[in-house]
């Protein structure tokens, strides 16, 4: 007889699987095994499962049936329990729902009992005490205290672990009212902080011993509270001891130690007692280090190093717990090795008064460490590890130098910039860092380029040794500008003269523009900007500059590694060759608004350059000649004459770049507008008021604008073609004519009107029929107004009336006339384009 496989089923996914191989067979479903003491158990404990629900489901059933026969009982004024002979048993009340879950309302009655019995026995001890003697008070304090303590265990067997925590909290309460007590009875002339301290740590020993005797499950919060209770008997006996801030520093200190390892033992303490011991390592330690940081302060101010080197070695004291708690935690491994190298390094900056070296050199060799245990495989792997930690504190202390840095370097880039507004006016005598503006120092130190030099060659080292490309990248593109930076704030600090500081800067800015790399690049942008605005404080100097610089980057545009390289090349050029157009006319004392006109041409050959062919096209230069011929507007603003010409050009310049197809319609509005204003400009410095030399010529370029459109579109209508030309053509002459009595103006808009009129209704145009003949409606309405009221006046009263009535007789009879006229109008109308 042949026999089957093996059947079971899966335990997580409760699957049915034959088993062909015992021992090895998966779950087809889900890959978890099937055989194994795992596996086994888990079946084992859904059979009980099983049955522990067959024997609920039927002791539910019996309660229920219970339950009927008593109530049908009680209805029946009968025994209890014997159901009314052919009375079915009535269905038990809706339950009323409750306002609040029960856990909310125990705890609530809890808290509330607990806090009235606290309540009651500090009432007692402070209101009572004295009607007692010594041996009354001092049982009546160890009975209620003995109670307290002996009901949780108890109350834990019973299940209520709630009320038990709230009765050991008053147990709590009471052995710090029988400390009180002893105080004030047997030991009155003890000293106050000594017998607190001794007392919090004994509290605290005998509470945590008590946590250990209660029966499982125990109390949650016993041992977090002794943890709490600890904090203070290191700080309170420190205290004791006439310590000053120091001593108090390093009992707090010790008592962070003692909290970062009971949070990083391994067996023992709860997971509640782990996170109040590392609340209070951060309070405790938090406390330490604010009173180091005090501690230097005081010694600068008495010239004395002894506190400072207590604080340095107090935050050094920091480091050690982190760096075993590190070990001993690799979650927060990468975390905990930071603080211990912030620590140090803020030991190391107390030692040096807080200087920016002080704290910047000892990060290199943080950072050496970190990479030595990074290439070693020390402190952990992945991203909680060591070495990163104390990298990111070095980081951080680099970061925090730079910061340091940036207002001397900032003041180095753009305080030149200040020359602008006093151009020419020469530079005193004596170093570059008293030239750096009209009115500006240098505020700057040779720290300063110590400190730059420092991290450039950090950030070589990274682009060299280190493992990380994204930190490789960013090493690789803050080396450089980390490098110029150096030596250009070097110039200042050793005193350097003007010249040789700005022909360094150019020689400089040359090199690195005609480099072919993207980062020298820029960085070769930066110094050019600087060196020219130092350049501006004298004439020669700015020939030369700016001459040096457009060489420079006309050589760079050629040798450009990419595009972005190459538009910014360009970009800079023409605004070197707009500064020296500048120049030129300046040095023979030009007024600004003629001089105006060589930098428009600049910008006008930069816009021809950019537009070029097909083949050599460049945006870049198209869009420098427009930011110039801005500068050139600005600079003929000083004269109507000049604004008006200079305007002109520009339109004429626009108008030539709109020959082009895919710049017709952007160049083109741009053209009219530019040519509009100089025409504005030119009547508004004539005294012109007439509106129409205003609007007229743009109203007719709109309409042959529009007309150009509709010819090459059909799809166009008349309103998008027309409308925008009528308007501007109609609606300022209509407005003079409603303003103030005007023959002839009103004549000759009545005209055109009428002439747009039947042109629209000719070639069946909704746009110019519909406003030429609101525009010749609103003219007669006007002009002939004033004449039919005075014709009114004249006529019986009884005219008017009439009139309208057989107004009104006439169109009630040809109603559908009239409505049939209505529609082949309409119609009409349709067909129109």
């Amino acid at each position: 007889m042949e026999t089957s496989a093996p059947v079971t089923y899966c335990p997580a996914c409760l699957a049915t699987v034959t088993v062909t191989t015992p021992l090895q067979a998966p779950c087809p479903a889900c890959g978890l095994p099937l055989q194994g003491p795992g596996p086994i158990e888990l079946r084992a404990i859904d059979g009980e499962l099983r049955r522990l629900d067959a024997l609920r489901s039927g002791l539910l059933v019996r309660r229920e049936a219970l339950l009927g026969g008593l109530r049908a009982g009680v209805r029946a004024n009968g025994p209890a329990g014997v159901p009314p002979a052919g009375g079915a048993p009535a269905p038990p009340p809706a339950p009323t729902p409750a306002d609040a879950a029960p856990g909310t309302a125990r705890d609530t009655l809890l808290i509330l009992g607990g806090g009235l019995l606290t309540l009651a026995a500090l009432t007692f001890m402070l209101l009572s005490w004295r009607g007692i003697g010594l041996g009354g008070r001092t049982l009546v304090l160890l009975t209620l205290t003995a109670a307290a303590l002996a009901a949780p265990v108890t109350l834990l067997r019973r299940g209520l672990n709630a009320t038990a925590e709230v009765v050991a909290t008053l147990g709590l309460v009471l052995l710090l009212l029988d400390a009180f007590g002893l105080h004030r009875t047997a030991f009155p002339e003890a000293d106050g902080l000594g017998y607190a301290a001794a007392c919090a740590a004994a509290i605290a020993a005998l509470w945590a011993w008590y946590g250990r005797l209660l029966p499982e499950p125990g109390l949650r919060l016993v041992l977090p509270t002794a943890v709490v209770v600890a904090q203070l008997a290191l700080p309170l006996a420190a205290l004791a001891l006439n310590g000053g801030p120091g001593d108090v520093a390093w009992a707090l200190l010790a008592t962070a130690w003692a909290d970062v390892a009971l949070a990083v033992a391994r067996r023992g303490p709860s997971a509640g007692a782990r996170a109040t011991a590392w609340v209070g390592a951060l309070v405790t330690g938090g406390l330490a280090l604010l009173l180091a940081e005090a501690l230097p302060l005081g010694g600068m101010a008495a010239g004395s190093p002894a506190p400072s080197v207590s604080g340095a070695l107090l935050l050094a004291a920091v480091a050690p717990p982190l760096l075993w708690a590190a070990h001993r935690r690799p979650g927060e491994r990468a975390l905990l090795a930071a603080g211990a190298g912030l620590a140090l390094l803020g030991a190391a900056g107390g030692l040096g008064r807080w200087a920016v070296p002080a704290y910047l050199l000892p990060s290199v060799g943080l950072l050496a460490v970190a990479w030595w245990l990074e290439r070693r495989g020390l402190g952990g792997r992945g991203r909680a590890s060591m070495g990163a930690g104390l990298g990111l504190a070095a980081a951080f202390a680099q970061g925090a130098a730079l910061l340091w840095a940036l207002p001397a370097v900032a003041e180095a880039a753009w305080g030149p910039f200040a020359w602008a507004g006093a151009a020419w006016d020469g530079v005193p005598g004596g170093p570059a860092r008293d030239a750096l503006g009209p009115e500006l120092a240098w505020s700057g130190g040779a720290v300063t380029p110590l400190a730059l030099g420092v991290l450039a060659a950090l950030a070589v080292a990274v682009r060299r040794l280190g493992e990380n490309a994204v930190l490789r990248l960013w090493a690789a593109r803050v080396a450089l500008p980390l490098a110029a930076a150096t030596g250009a704030t070097a110039l200042l600090a050793a005193g350097v003269g003007y010249a040789p500081t700005l022909a360094a800067l150019v020689a400089a800015a040359a090199g690195l523009l005609m480099a072919r790399h993207a980062v020298a690049g820029a960085t070769g942008l930066a110094l050019a900007a600087t060196a020219t605005g130092w350049a501006l404080a004298e004439q020669a100097a700015t020939f030369a500059v700016l001459g040096a610089l457009a060489a420079a980057l006309v050589v760079a545009r050629g040798r450009a590694v990419n595009a972005t390289h190459r538009r910014v090349a360009e970009a800079a050029a023409v605004l070197c060759l707009a500064g020296l157009a500048r120049a030129v006319p300046a040095a023979f004392e030009v007024p600004s608004e003629w001089a105006a006109f060589a930098v428009l041409g600049v910008a006008v050959a930069a816009v021809a350059a950019g537009v070029g062919t097909a083949r050599a096209r460049s945006t870049t230069l198209e869009g420098a000649g427009y930011a110039v011929a801005g500068w050139a507007l600005v600079l003929a603003s000083g004269g109507a004459a000049t604004a008006s010409l200079a305007l002109g050009v520009c339109g004429t310049v626009a108008t030539a770049v709109a020959l082009r197809p895919e710049r017709r319609i952007p160049a083109g509005v741009a053209a009219t507008a530019l040519l509009s204003a100089a025409l504005w400009v030119r009547l508004a410095a004539s005294e012109v008021a007439v509106p129409e030399a205003y609007t007229l010529h743009l109203a007719v370029a709109a309409l042959v604008l529009g007309a150009v459109r509709r010819r090459g579109d059909a799809s166009v209508s008349s309103w998008r073609g027309y409308g925008a030309g009528l308007v501007a053509l109609f609606l300022p002459s209509l407005v003079v004519v409603f303003s103030g009595p005007d023959g002839a103006r009103a004549l000759l808009l009545g005209a055109g009107a009428l002439a747009v009129t039947i042109v629209g209704a000719r070639h069946r145009l909704r746009a110019l029929l519909a406003l030429g003949g609101a525009t010749v409606a609103l003219v007669a309405a006007h002009e002939w107004g004033p004449y039919l009221t005075t014709a009114l006046g004249l006529l019986p009263r009884w005219t008017p009336p009439a009139c309208a009535g057989l107004l009104l007789l006439c169109l009630g009879a040809t109603y559908e006339r009239r409505m049939n006229e209505a529609r082949r109008i309409h119609a009409t109308w349709r067909r129109l384009d």
